[in-house]
């Protein structure tokens, strides 16, 4: 018998964002399946963290449409819109960190403000989160107390609190060292694996592409929108266009 094919869990309808005069894409049109890691690359200024703050409702766009789950979310409001945000954790390139409050006083932000949970329950649950991202005994510190890749670390457990469907990740390695790049690489990985969350990573780090994209969609600044959107080997052997071999190759520009 054959099986019903699911929906999208995301799914991006002719997306365009304008800022004043200036276009950074349009007719933006791609799905992302439940459990896959994509990642959205690109060089500088071709509108990869503008995308990512449009499918997370940051940035509302021009034209066009987000659905979550077969929804429209860009036309969602009030509580509506607040069931599909619950779908979402973001992971911002600073970590997003309030500087003030411990790593246990930020991850309980989101189970106060968004659930019933008891005070017990919620201790519990910065415990376990912290814990999958291998911060366990950290509660207590505060982000000016600790390194740049456990900020991040701090950054994903908060990220999670909700048990979010969906993660979103806005230039993970950037500021971190080699080490600690390959250690949230593996992390993702492992999260992905072990959870099957749906995860979306704009980054422009070949070593992090290479390793933890099982999908890619590359955008390009003066094509206003996507050049290659595929598997990772589909979009690195997509010879259409030079800048996608430019870009793998870190070859320069004439």
């Amino acid at each position: 018998m054959n099986s019903i094919p699911s929906l999208p869990i995301i799914e991006a309808r002719n997306l365009t964002v304008r800022f004043g005069e200036r276009t950074i894409f349009e007719n933006v049109s791609f799905t992302i399946h439940r459990g896959d890691i994509l990642v959205i690359l690109g060089g500088s200024g071709c509108g990869k963290s503008t995308l990512l703050r449009t499918l997370t409702g940051l940035n509302q766009p021009t034209e066009g449409q987000v659905l979550i789950d077969g929804e429209d979310f860009t036309a969602a409001v009030g509580a509506e819109r607040t069931r599909l945000l619950r779908k979402f954790g973001i992971l911002f390139q600073s970590g997003g960190l309030f500087a003030s409050m411990s790593l246990a006083e930020n991850i309980a932000l989101p189970l106060q403000t968004y659930t019933n949970l008891s005070e017990n329950d919620i201790e519990t649950m910065i415990t376990l989160k912290l814990g999958s991202v291998g911060l366990d005994g950290f509660q207590e510190f505060l982000p000016s107390e600790i390194s740049g890749g456990m900020k991040k670390r701090a950054g994903l457990a908060r990220a999670m609190a909700l048990d979010p469907e969906i993660l979103f990740f806005d230039e993970p390695s950037a500021g971190l060292d080699p080490i600690s790049s390959v250690s949230l690489d593996n992390l993702i990985l492992n999260l992905n694996s072990a959870l099957g969350t749906t995860m979306i990573v704009v980054t422009h780090e070949l070593d992090s592409i290479n390793k933890i994209a099982k999908r890619a969609l590359m955008l390009d600044r003066d094509a206003q929108g996507i050049i290659a959107f595929g598997t990772l080997d589909e979009v690195k052997n997509n010879i259409s266009n030079p800048r996608i071999n430019h870009f793998f190759n870190r070859i320069a520009e004439e």
